[in-house]
């Protein structure tokens, strides 16, 4: 098991045994599927996979275990989406902070 954290600042996922990057890049924050703008929240699913908040992109990225890449499961309708988590039903539940809100998709 490994420590996860998000550095802000990087705009990457870390692992902590080694510190290296699990998700996201080691470049420059960006809009494209390999890259965070502010990640600030992950959770993992029932079956493992990895969930990031991308705050200034305003996304919910999908990380599959070895992927360089991550799949955008959740966009548009949030605004400085801030935090999240996976309900028992596997829905992904969000504060929507801009907005006021908490939504599910």
């Amino acid at each position: 098991d490994f420590l996860r954290y998000l550095s802000s600042i990087n705009s990457k996922l870390l692992g902590a045994s080694f510190g290296s990057t699990v998700a996201g890049s080691t470049s420059d924050a960006g809009p494209w599927s390999y890259q965070f703008n502010s990640p600030t929240s992950i959770t993992f699913d029932s079956n493992g996979y990895l969930y990031v908040m991308d705050f200034n992109n305003e996304r919910i990225q999908k990380w599959f275990p070895g992927a360089n890449f991550g799949v955008t499961v959740a966009a548009a309708n949030m605004y400085n989406p801030y935090g999240m988590t996976i309900n028992p039903f596997g829905n992904i539940v969000v504060a929507d902070t801009s907005y006021h809100r908490v939504i599910s998709f």
